[in-house]
Protein backbone atom coordinates (compact mmCIF):
# COMPACT_ATOMS: atom_id res chain seq x y z
CA UNK A 1 0.00 0.00 0.00
CA UNK A 2 1.11 3.53 -0.30
CA UNK A 3 1.19 7.08 2.17
CA UNK A 4 -1.26 9.06 0.13
CA UNK A 5 -0.04 11.73 2.55
CA UNK A 6 2.57 12.30 0.34
CA UNK A 7 0.69 12.69 -2.93
CA UNK A 8 1.02 16.40 -3.59
CA UNK A 9 1.19 16.33 -6.86
CA UNK A 10 -1.29 13.85 -8.61
CA UNK A 11 -1.14 13.21 -12.28
CA UNK A 12 -4.57 11.78 -14.17
CA UNK A 13 -4.26 10.46 -17.34
CA UNK A 14 -7.11 9.71 -19.64
CA UNK A 15 -6.81 9.57 -23.13
CA UNK A 16 -10.08 7.62 -24.89
CA UNK A 17 -12.40 8.96 -26.90
CA UNK A 18 -14.56 12.19 -26.34
CA UNK A 19 -17.24 9.99 -24.14
CA UNK A 20 -14.91 8.07 -21.62
CA UNK A 21 -12.98 11.61 -21.00
CA UNK A 22 -16.59 13.31 -20.05
CA UNK A 23 -17.39 10.21 -17.94
CA UNK A 24 -13.84 9.93 -15.84
CA UNK A 25 -14.91 14.08 -14.82
CA UNK A 26 -16.65 12.26 -12.00
CA UNK A 27 -13.53 10.41 -11.18
CA UNK A 28 -11.35 13.64 -11.38
CA UNK A 29 -13.74 15.85 -8.86
CA UNK A 30 -13.31 13.22 -6.50
CA UNK A 31 -9.82 12.95 -6.06
CA UNK A 32 -9.79 16.57 -6.41
CA UNK A 33 -12.30 16.26 -3.11
CA UNK A 34 -10.20 13.28 -1.45
CA UNK A 35 -6.89 15.56 -2.35
CA UNK A 36 -7.90 19.33 -1.71
CA UNK A 37 -4.82 20.74 -0.87
CA UNK A 38 -2.71 18.58 -4.08
CA UNK A 39 -1.99 19.78 -7.62
CA UNK A 40 -3.84 17.53 -10.09
CA UNK A 41 -2.55 18.03 -13.33
CA UNK A 42 -5.29 15.83 -16.22
CA UNK A 43 -3.51 14.85 -19.92
CA UNK A 44 -6.02 14.57 -22.04
CA UNK A 45 -5.60 14.06 -25.87
CA UNK A 46 -6.18 17.72 -27.84
CA UNK A 47 -9.10 16.75 -29.15
CA UNK A 48 -10.53 16.68 -25.71
CA UNK A 49 -9.14 19.08 -24.38
CA UNK A 50 -11.05 22.29 -24.93
CA UNK A 51 -14.24 20.40 -22.73
CA UNK A 52 -11.30 19.56 -19.92
CA UNK A 53 -10.91 22.93 -18.47
CA UNK A 54 -12.31 22.45 -15.12
CA UNK A 55 -12.35 24.46 -12.01
CA UNK A 56 -11.00 20.80 -9.53
CA UNK A 57 -7.99 20.59 -12.09
CA UNK A 58 -5.02 22.93 -11.74
CA UNK A 59 -3.13 22.02 -14.96
CA UNK A 60 -5.03 20.71 -18.23
CA UNK A 61 -2.13 18.48 -20.30
CA UNK A 62 -2.88 18.16 -24.22
CA UNK A 63 -0.60 15.27 -25.76
CA UNK A 64 -1.08 12.20 -28.31
CA UNK A 65 0.91 10.07 -30.53
CA UNK A 66 3.48 12.02 -32.77
CA UNK A 67 3.64 14.89 -30.41
CA UNK A 68 7.10 15.82 -28.84
CA UNK A 69 7.47 14.10 -25.88
CA UNK A 70 9.80 16.32 -23.73
CA UNK A 71 8.01 19.00 -23.10
CA UNK A 72 5.31 16.80 -21.73
CA UNK A 73 7.44 14.65 -19.72
CA UNK A 74 9.21 18.21 -17.98
CA UNK A 75 5.73 19.56 -16.92
CA UNK A 76 4.72 16.19 -15.34
CA UNK A 77 8.42 15.46 -13.95
CA UNK A 78 9.05 13.55 -10.89
CA UNK A 79 5.06 13.90 -9.72
CA UNK A 80 4.34 12.09 -6.76
CA UNK A 81 1.79 9.40 -8.25
CA UNK A 82 0.35 8.93 -11.69
CA UNK A 83 -3.06 7.36 -12.19
CA UNK A 84 -4.24 5.92 -15.53
CA UNK A 85 -7.88 6.34 -16.05
CA UNK A 86 -7.82 4.53 -19.28
CA UNK A 87 -5.89 1.38 -21.05
CA UNK A 88 -3.82 3.52 -23.31
CA UNK A 89 0.07 1.94 -23.74
CA UNK A 90 1.46 5.74 -23.87
CA UNK A 91 -0.43 6.77 -20.48
CA UNK A 92 2.08 4.46 -18.84
CA UNK A 93 5.04 5.47 -20.66
CA UNK A 94 4.95 8.93 -20.39
CA UNK A 95 5.29 8.90 -16.18
CA UNK A 96 7.54 6.23 -16.05
CA UNK A 97 9.44 8.69 -18.61
CA UNK A 98 9.08 11.57 -16.15
CA UNK A 99 10.37 9.64 -13.07
CA UNK A 100 7.32 9.54 -11.42
CA UNK A 101 7.50 6.96 -8.21
CA UNK A 102 3.95 5.51 -7.90
CA UNK A 103 2.08 4.63 -11.51
CA UNK A 104 -0.97 2.92 -10.85
CA UNK A 105 -3.55 1.80 -13.35
CA UNK A 106 -4.64 -1.93 -15.15
CA UNK A 107 -1.64 -4.13 -16.19
CA UNK A 108 -3.32 -4.38 -20.02
CA UNK A 109 -0.03 -4.76 -22.12
CA UNK A 110 1.60 -2.11 -20.16
CA UNK A 111 2.49 -3.59 -16.89
CA UNK A 112 6.43 -3.37 -17.33
CA UNK A 113 5.94 0.47 -17.38
CA UNK A 114 3.56 0.76 -14.21
CA UNK A 115 4.95 0.49 -10.12
CA UNK A 116 1.48 -0.70 -9.02
CA UNK A 117 -0.66 -2.73 -11.50
CA UNK A 118 -3.82 -5.47 -11.59
CA UNK A 119 -5.40 -7.61 -13.77
CA UNK A 120 -8.37 -6.69 -15.63
CA UNK A 121 -11.08 -7.26 -13.12
CA UNK A 122 -14.17 -8.74 -13.51
CA UNK A 123 -17.27 -5.53 -13.65
CA UNK A 124 -19.29 -6.11 -10.86
CA UNK A 125 -23.25 -6.28 -11.43
CA UNK A 126 -24.43 -2.18 -11.67
CA UNK A 127 -20.95 -0.35 -11.50
CA UNK A 128 -20.65 2.63 -13.30
CA UNK A 129 -17.54 3.43 -15.46
CA UNK A 130 -16.03 5.72 -12.68
CA UNK A 131 -16.58 3.34 -10.19
CA UNK A 132 -14.90 0.74 -12.02
CA UNK A 133 -11.65 2.47 -12.24
CA UNK A 134 -11.83 3.57 -9.01
CA UNK A 135 -11.77 -0.02 -7.73
CA UNK A 136 -8.60 -1.07 -10.06
CA UNK A 137 -6.75 2.25 -8.16
CA UNK A 138 -8.08 0.96 -4.77
CA UNK A 139 -6.80 -3.10 -5.91
CA UNK A 140 -2.96 -0.92 -7.14
CA UNK A 141 -2.20 0.99 -4.28
CA UNK A 142 -5.13 1.01 -1.77
CA UNK A 143 -6.76 4.46 -2.84
CA UNK A 144 -10.28 4.46 -1.44
CA UNK A 145 -12.19 7.63 -2.83
CA UNK A 146 -15.14 8.63 -0.61
CA UNK A 147 -16.75 10.90 -2.84
CA UNK A 148 -19.88 11.01 -5.76
CA UNK A 149 -17.79 9.75 -8.38
CA UNK A 150 -21.10 9.92 -10.61
CA UNK A 151 -21.51 13.34 -11.49
CA UNK A 152 -19.70 14.64 -14.83
CA UNK A 153 -18.56 17.84 -15.50
CA UNK A 154 -17.19 19.64 -18.33
CA UNK A 155 -16.31 23.81 -18.85
CA UNK A 156 -18.37 26.26 -19.01
CA UNK A 157 -19.41 27.47 -22.26
CA UNK A 158 -17.21 30.98 -22.87
CA UNK A 159 -18.78 34.12 -25.23
CA UNK A 160 -17.69 32.87 -28.36
CA UNK A 161 -19.10 29.71 -27.75
CA UNK A 162 -22.80 31.23 -26.29
CA UNK A 163 -22.25 34.14 -29.72
CA UNK A 164 -22.21 31.00 -32.35
CA UNK A 165 -25.11 29.10 -30.77
CA UNK A 166 -27.43 32.10 -30.50
CA UNK A 167 -27.14 32.13 -34.49
CA UNK A 168 -28.05 28.84 -35.21
CA UNK A 169 -30.41 28.29 -32.29
CA UNK A 170 -32.60 30.61 -31.94
CA UNK A 171 -34.63 30.65 -28.40
CA UNK A 172 -38.76 29.02 -29.10
CA UNK A 173 -41.47 28.42 -27.47
CA UNK A 174 -41.50 24.49 -27.57
CA UNK A 175 -39.94 21.97 -25.84
CA UNK A 176 -36.30 21.69 -27.37
CA UNK A 177 -35.26 17.88 -27.88
CA UNK A 178 -32.01 17.14 -28.79
CA UNK A 179 -31.04 13.33 -30.76
CA UNK A 180 -27.56 12.27 -31.27
CA UNK A 181 -28.91 9.21 -33.62
CA UNK A 182 -25.36 8.19 -34.82
CA UNK A 183 -22.64 7.39 -32.30
CA UNK A 184 -18.81 5.73 -32.98
CA UNK A 185 -19.84 2.64 -34.46
CA UNK A 186 -23.76 1.52 -36.13
CA UNK A 187 -23.83 -1.26 -33.31
CA UNK A 188 -25.07 1.56 -31.19
CA UNK A 189 -27.61 3.34 -33.08
CA UNK A 190 -31.41 3.34 -33.09
CA UNK A 191 -33.19 2.94 -36.92
CA UNK A 192 -33.39 6.10 -38.68
CA UNK A 193 -36.76 5.01 -39.40
CA UNK A 194 -37.97 4.83 -35.89
CA UNK A 195 -36.63 7.92 -34.42
CA UNK A 196 -39.06 9.54 -37.62
CA UNK A 197 -41.65 7.73 -36.05
CA UNK A 198 -40.98 8.74 -32.98
CA UNK A 199 -40.30 12.46 -33.99
CA UNK A 200 -43.87 12.17 -35.57
CA UNK A 201 -46.03 11.42 -32.70
CA UNK A 202 -43.96 14.38 -31.09
CA UNK A 203 -44.74 17.12 -33.49
CA UNK A 204 -45.07 19.51 -31.23
CA UNK A 205 -41.61 19.56 -29.80
CA UNK A 206 -38.77 21.47 -31.38
CA UNK A 207 -36.37 18.64 -32.49
CA UNK A 208 -32.30 19.40 -32.52
CA UNK A 209 -29.84 17.21 -34.30
CA UNK A 210 -26.82 16.64 -32.94
CA UNK A 211 -23.52 14.94 -34.34
CA UNK A 212 -20.40 15.50 -36.37
CA UNK A 213 -19.22 15.97 -39.84
CA UNK A 214 -19.46 12.52 -41.18
CA UNK A 215 -22.48 12.00 -39.20
CA UNK A 216 -24.05 14.54 -41.27
CA UNK A 217 -23.56 12.87 -44.61
CA UNK A 218 -25.69 10.06 -43.62
CA UNK A 219 -29.59 10.18 -44.46
CA UNK A 220 -31.80 10.98 -41.70
CA UNK A 221 -35.50 12.43 -41.33
CA UNK A 222 -36.01 15.97 -40.86
CA UNK A 223 -38.65 17.38 -39.90
CA UNK A 224 -40.30 21.13 -40.82
CA UNK A 225 -38.54 22.91 -37.85
CA UNK A 226 -35.48 20.74 -37.07
CA UNK A 227 -32.43 22.83 -36.43
CA UNK A 228 -29.64 20.29 -38.36
CA UNK A 229 -26.20 20.97 -36.18
CA UNK A 230 -24.22 18.34 -37.60
CA UNK A 231 -20.95 19.28 -38.28
CA UNK A 232 -21.71 23.05 -37.22
CA UNK A 233 -20.65 22.82 -34.24
CA UNK A 234 -17.22 22.38 -32.26
CA UNK A 235 -17.08 20.45 -28.95
CA UNK A 236 -17.38 23.42 -26.84
CA UNK A 237 -20.53 24.95 -29.25
CA UNK A 238 -22.06 21.42 -28.98
CA UNK A 239 -22.04 21.53 -25.06
CA UNK A 240 -23.68 24.94 -24.86
CA UNK A 241 -25.96 23.63 -27.59
CA UNK A 242 -27.09 20.50 -25.26
CA UNK A 243 -27.38 22.53 -22.29
CA UNK A 244 -30.10 24.78 -23.92
CA UNK A 245 -32.45 21.71 -24.80
CA UNK A 246 -34.70 20.60 -22.67
CA UNK A 247 -34.35 16.88 -23.15
CA UNK A 248 -31.55 14.40 -24.82
CA UNK A 249 -32.24 11.48 -27.07
CA UNK A 250 -29.66 8.92 -28.34
CA UNK A 251 -27.50 5.85 -28.09
CA UNK A 252 -24.23 5.42 -26.11
CA UNK A 253 -22.59 8.00 -27.60
CA UNK A 254 -20.30 11.27 -26.65
CA UNK A 255 -23.25 13.30 -26.78
CA UNK A 256 -25.23 11.59 -24.36
CA UNK A 257 -22.49 11.90 -21.79
CA UNK A 258 -22.00 15.52 -22.66
CA UNK A 259 -25.62 15.97 -22.19
CA UNK A 260 -25.86 14.82 -18.92
CA UNK A 261 -22.57 16.60 -18.06
CA UNK A 262 -24.48 19.91 -18.66
CA UNK A 263 -27.79 18.92 -16.67
CA UNK A 264 -29.91 18.03 -19.47
CA UNK A 265 -32.38 14.91 -19.11
CA UNK A 266 -31.51 12.25 -21.11
CA UNK A 267 -33.20 9.17 -22.61
CA UNK A 268 -30.41 6.52 -23.59
CA UNK A 269 -30.98 3.47 -25.74
CA UNK A 270 -28.81 0.58 -24.92
CA UNK A 271 -28.28 -2.44 -26.90
CA UNK A 272 -24.34 -3.83 -26.88
CA UNK A 273 -22.65 -2.46 -24.40
CA UNK A 274 -23.48 -2.36 -20.55
CA UNK A 275 -25.84 0.39 -19.60
CA UNK A 276 -25.11 0.14 -15.97
CA UNK A 277 -21.74 0.76 -16.71
CA UNK A 278 -22.20 3.68 -19.38
CA UNK A 279 -25.74 4.89 -19.00
CA UNK A 280 -26.10 8.54 -17.02
CA UNK A 281 -26.64 8.26 -13.10
CA UNK A 282 -28.43 11.55 -12.85
CA UNK A 283 -31.62 12.78 -14.51
CA UNK A 284 -31.68 10.31 -16.76
CA UNK A 285 -33.66 6.82 -18.13
CA UNK A 286 -32.68 3.97 -20.39
CA UNK A 287 -33.81 1.26 -22.72
CA UNK A 288 -32.21 -1.92 -22.60
CA UNK A 289 -33.15 -5.33 -23.79
CA UNK A 290 -30.65 -7.81 -22.53
CA UNK A 291 -30.07 -11.03 -25.43
CA UNK A 292 -27.76 -14.18 -24.94
CA UNK A 293 -25.06 -12.42 -27.30
CA UNK A 294 -24.67 -9.64 -24.98
CA UNK A 295 -22.23 -7.49 -24.34
CA UNK A 296 -20.97 -8.09 -27.84
CA UNK A 297 -18.30 -5.23 -27.13
CA UNK A 298 -15.96 -7.83 -25.04
CA UNK A 299 -14.82 -9.68 -29.21
CA UNK A 300 -15.74 -6.86 -31.02
CA UNK A 301 -19.42 -5.24 -32.33
CA UNK A 302 -22.05 -7.41 -34.04
CA UNK A 303 -19.46 -10.97 -34.38
CA UNK A 304 -22.14 -13.17 -33.18
CA UNK A 305 -24.95 -11.25 -35.40
CA UNK A 306 -23.37 -10.03 -38.25
CA UNK A 307 -23.98 -5.97 -37.74
CA UNK A 308 -28.18 -7.16 -37.34
CA UNK A 309 -27.93 -5.74 -34.13
CA UNK A 310 -31.18 -7.23 -32.92
CA UNK A 311 -30.55 -5.66 -29.41
CA UNK A 312 -31.14 -2.16 -30.61
CA UNK A 313 -34.01 -3.62 -33.07
CA UNK A 314 -36.06 -4.65 -29.67
CA UNK A 315 -36.44 -1.01 -29.21
CA UNK A 316 -39.55 -0.27 -29.94
CA UNK A 317 -40.95 3.62 -31.17
CA UNK A 318 -43.95 2.97 -28.77
CA UNK A 319 -41.21 1.97 -25.76
CA UNK A 320 -39.55 5.07 -26.65
CA UNK A 321 -42.55 7.60 -26.71
CA UNK A 322 -43.38 6.25 -23.37
CA UNK A 323 -40.11 6.64 -21.79
CA UNK A 324 -39.83 9.73 -23.14
CA UNK A 325 -43.13 10.72 -21.57
CA UNK A 326 -41.87 9.63 -18.19
CA UNK A 327 -38.71 11.78 -18.48
CA UNK A 328 -41.05 14.60 -19.01
CA UNK A 329 -42.84 13.68 -15.64
CA UNK A 330 -39.85 13.10 -13.56
CA UNK A 331 -38.19 16.43 -15.23
CA UNK A 332 -40.75 18.83 -16.59
CA UNK A 333 -39.38 21.16 -19.16
CA UNK A 334 -38.88 25.04 -18.72
CA UNK A 335 -41.39 25.71 -20.84
CA UNK A 336 -44.88 23.81 -21.62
Amino acid sequence: MVRFMKFNKILLLQQNMLGDVIVSTGLVRAIREEFPQSKIAFLVSPATANLMRLPFVDELIAYEKGMPMLPVIKKIWRYDVALCLDFKYRSAVLPFLARIPVRAGLAHKRKIFLTHSVPRPEILDGEYFTEFIARILEMCIGLKLHHDMTRLSVADAIAADISAVDKILPPSEKVTVAIAPFSSTPMKDWRPDRYKLFMENFSGCRFVLIGGKKDRAQDFYIPEGTVDLRGRLSMTESAEALRRADYFIGGCSAPLHLASAVGTPTLALYGSTRPEMWAPRHKSIYIFHKLSCWPCNVDGYGKTCGGAKPCMNAISVDEVSAAFEKLRQQFPARKV
